[in-house]
């Protein structure tokens, strides 16, 4: 099944996220992590689109500017939350976007006086309440903005994930999609590096670091994307949550990070909050035929 490729692309996101908490060690900050991962994106799927023969034209500029710049929010805002907090929970925090994609739905419905999913709006409610759960006792004070980005992340990756789909039923190539992403995020990257004192010298150890979290990116944004656009969109939403398990892992065993109950439990509430959130959205969306 085409879903599976998620799987794949949570463990390469699951690394991705060492790496750059890695990079943050030696201060490398969010746009210069965002301008790596983007310019090495930009290079590797421009030419996979002149071996396959694909055009960068598009009869859908606004879809790919919006899918685009929201993504690009959601990349610089998770790698920020990554940077700052433990890897589960900035990961936990990143993949709130089917919370916010049930959100939008509701207000939709209220704003049409549409027919009221009462099961999705219960849903959305125990969602944000494992939110607070993971939130209350688990953060640092110096923590709780870190957290509020990695909620941004995830409303960003909600947006994002909504017009990733969207390309993909309007039959544009996935390395097309992903181009778009990536250059638009090495511009933004290259704009922040220069407003925030320029590049860090290279060593060997950050240049290791730079070389291990783009190629981690690159093969998960590409795995992810093939997910979303070729297999069924509830079950890749359900699939991803599978990099909060690899990302606490890796966080306690590379990072000596603590798992507590609190953790456990607001992390379980949003997985299946999320993943029963995203079954309602489908169903409450059935694909026109």
């Amino acid at each position: 099944m085409q879903s599976l490729w998620m799987v794949v692309a949570a463990v390469f996101y699951a690394l991705y996220a060492m790496f750059v908490k890695f990079a943050g060690e030696v201060d490398i900050n969010s746009w210069q992590i965002l301008f790596y991962r983007s310019i090495f994106g930009v290079i590797t799927f421009y030419f996979m689109l002149r071996l396959k023969g694909i055009t960068l034209a598009t009869k859908h500029p606004v879809e790919h500017l919006i899918r685009s710049l929201a993504g690009t929010a959601a990349m610089v805002a998770g790698i920020y939350s990554m940077m700052h907090l433990n890897l589960g929970l900035a990961m936990t925090l990143n993949y709130t976007a089917p919370l916010f994609l049930g959100t939008a739905v509701v207000a939709f419905s209220l704003f049409k006086h549409a027919h009221i999913n009462w099961g999705l709006i219960g849903t959305l409610v125990v969602g944000f309440i494992g939110v607070v759960i993971l939130l209350g006792p688990t953060l640092a004070p110096h923590e709780l903005g870190a957290a509020c980005v990695g909620l941004l992340a995830g409303l960003c990756t909600a947006i994002a994930t909504g017009y990733v789909k969207r390309l993909g039923l309007l039959h544009e190539p996935e390395p097309k999609i992903i181009f778009y992403l990536v250059l638009v995020g090495a511009v933004c990257g290259l704009t922040g590096i220069f407003m925030t004192g320029g590049f860090t010298a290279w060593d060997l150890t950050n240049l290791t670091y730079i070389l291990a979290f783009c190629l981690c990116a690159t093969i998960g944004q590409f795995t992810l994307t093939l997910a979303f656009s070729r297999g069924n969109l509830v079950l890749s939403s359900s699939l991803q949550y599978t990099v909060i398990l690899f990302s606490t892992i890796l966080g306690e065993i590379v990072f000596n990070e603590p798992v507590t109950l609190p953790i456990v439990c607001g992390m379980l509430i949003i997985v299946f909050s999320g993943i029963f959130a995203s079954y309602l959205v489908k169903k409450n969306n059935p694909p026109k035929k």
